[in-house]
């Protein structure tokens, strides 16, 4: 990175949860069998008995059965025909992927009586209940036999189909609906028993051990602005009364092998101060530069002729970072998403509102913009997806920003933004915001773009920092007039964050001149 500062990663033992964006769970439980029919009453109802309940197991889940249909009574002008059994209900599992219960088996339809009516076919049985597990299906059940016509009487009716099963409960893994029904069996001179329906899909359960939800519902349609349609104030620090946002790194604490240490969440007491507030928290999410910084790599700015984050990234990436994904495709299973993962499951536990995560700044820097030995535009594109999507699920009402360097030119942000794009759809998530560096004074964001041509070609609100450590810039924002700040919102800027040091005149400014109420709407 060109212009953070070195944080020195703190030696701590960790735990990193295993469990990466969307993955599922393990072990799968058996299920119970089926209790018998009741017996035949002469020429009267027969009896049903319920399927049996799945046991609590970590074994290969085997079927429930059906209750067996009673024999048919004796005599009389029609006999009627045993309930179906209702299926049995897949066993219980903890994490693991659900068997299916099986639907119970309809009772066959009575013989009629000499010269009696027609015997009518057994009802439907409904699909046994899909176990507790990851997105097991249910089965459904089995459709009656149509009735044996009667000597002399009119022709029987089929069986009625028989429902699709109910998808079993998630439990850190992706639902799956349940299985259709099979149709109804033909009877003797009867019609065809209709398809069941699908069977609904199983809920999802929250994160467990930092691993994500198993639907992380987040679709293409971004985040809503958290400011509303006010432009927002900021500053690098611990929440002000009277600003709209405050900042913070993350992730500092993070080890050479990607893990994080036992209790190593950093941000836990800052976000609690953001309680009694209205104010919105913001990370500046720098894992990736942090674990460099681990493993020996330091910002381009620090160590511009060695080793650095911009000539050694792209090999720790696609090398042991990403061991147990399919070469050259970064997945969910890559250390960094892992990572990521994890550090959204422990904001989210600390704090259910949104957060807004300005997400590694100069990240094209990994790319072979940086270095001949970095990620293409389609594997970087990759990685922002797969840590967008980690993010989401792991911390529902996160606000996503993307960073815009200012060094690079138009085809590359283009390369950039546009294979982003693409490995966001792909994946059915997206980024909410833009976030960079420039100058409150100028049209320009800082490198090729104008802010109004960035916020066009991204589609995303802006939000703009004065940097820090060796490229920090003056303050060129909070001491300008309303109108050059109204130029800067119709050009898609939304907030600015003071990361100066705090000037003497901010309070007074942006609560009077540069209120927010007495600039324009943000809104488009």
């Amino acid at each position: 990175m060109r212009r953070f500062p070195f944080f020195a990663g703190l030696a701590i033992t960790l735990l990193l949860l295993s469990t990466a964006a969307c993955s599922n769970g393990s072990g799968t439980p058996s299920s119970g069998t089926g209790g018998s029919a009741g017996g035949a009453n002469s020429a009267g109802v027969t009896g049903s008995a319920p399927g049996g309940t799945g046991g609590n197991s970590g074994a290969v889940v085997s079927s429930g059965t059906g209750g067996a249909g009673g024999n048919p009574g004796l005599g009389g002008t029609t006999a009627t025909i045993s309930s179906s059994a209702p299926g049995g209900s897949g066993g219980a599992s903890s994490g693991g992927r659900g068997g299916a219960g099986l639907g119970g088996s309809a009772s066959a339809g009575s013989t009629a009586a000499s010269a009696g009516a027609s015997a009518v076919a057994g009802s439907s049985v409904p699909g046994g209940s899909g176990g507790t597990a990851t997105g097991g299906a249910g089965l459904g059940g089995s459709a009656s036999a149509g009735s044996a016509a009667a000597s002399g009487g009119a022709t029987t009716t089929s069986g009625s189909s028989s429902r699709g099963g109910s998808g079993g409960a998630a439990a850190g893994g992706t639902r799956s609906g349940g299985a259709s029904g099979s149709g109804g069996t033909v009877g003797s001179g009867g019609r065809t028993g209709s398809g069941g329906s699908g069977g609904t899909g199983g809920a999802a359960a929250p994160p467990a051990d930092g691993g994500p939800a198993s639907t992380c519902g987040t679709g293409t349609t971004p985040a809503p602005n958290p400011f509303s349609c006010t432009f927002a104030w900021g500053v690098n620090g611990n929440p002000t009364s009277y600003l709209q946002f405050a900042s913070a790194w993350a992730g500092y604490n993070i080890k050479a092998d990607g893990t994080f240490p036992a209790n190593g969440f950093d941000s836990g007491n800052w976000l609690k101060s953001f309680a009694s507030t209205t104010a919105v928290p913001a990370y500046y999410a720098y894992i990736l530069g942090y674990y460099g910084h681990a493993n020996g790599l330091q910002d381009g700015n620090v160590n511009p002729g060695g080793p650095n984050l911009t000539n050694g990234m792209g090999p720790l990436l696609l090398g042991v970072d990403n061991a147990a994904c399919p070469q050259g495709t970064i997945c969910d299973q890559n250390l960094m998403v892992k990572a990521y993962a994890w550090y959204a499951a422990q904001t989210y536990a600390a704090y259910k509102k949104p957060v807004i995560w300005l997400l590694e700044g100069d990240f094209i820097q990994y790319s072979v913009e940086g270095s001949t030995s970095g990620l293409s535009y389609a594997q970087l594109g990759q990685l922002a997806a797969q840590i967008t999507m980690a993010i989401k699920c792991n911390d529902p009402p996160a606000v996503v920003a993307q960073n815009y360097s200012t060094w690079i030119s138009t085809s590359q942000l283009n390369s950039y933004i546009g294979e982003m794009n693409t490995a966001m759809a792909a994946l059915g998530t997206s980024y909410d915001m833009i976030w960079t560096t420039g100058k409150g004074t100028s049209a320009n964001a800082g490198g090729s773009e104008t802010w109004a041509a960035l916020h066009t070609f991204t589609g995303k609100p802006i939000l703009v920092d004065e940097s820090f450590g060796l490229s920090a810039a003056g303050d060129s924002w909070a001491n300008q007039t309303a109108d050059t700040i109204n130029a800067r919102i119709a050009g898609g800027v939304v907030a600015a964050n003071i990361t100066t040091s705090t000037p003497s005149y901010l309070q007074t400014n942006v609560t009077t001149t540069l209120a927010p109420s007495a600039l324009s709407s943000t809104c488009p």
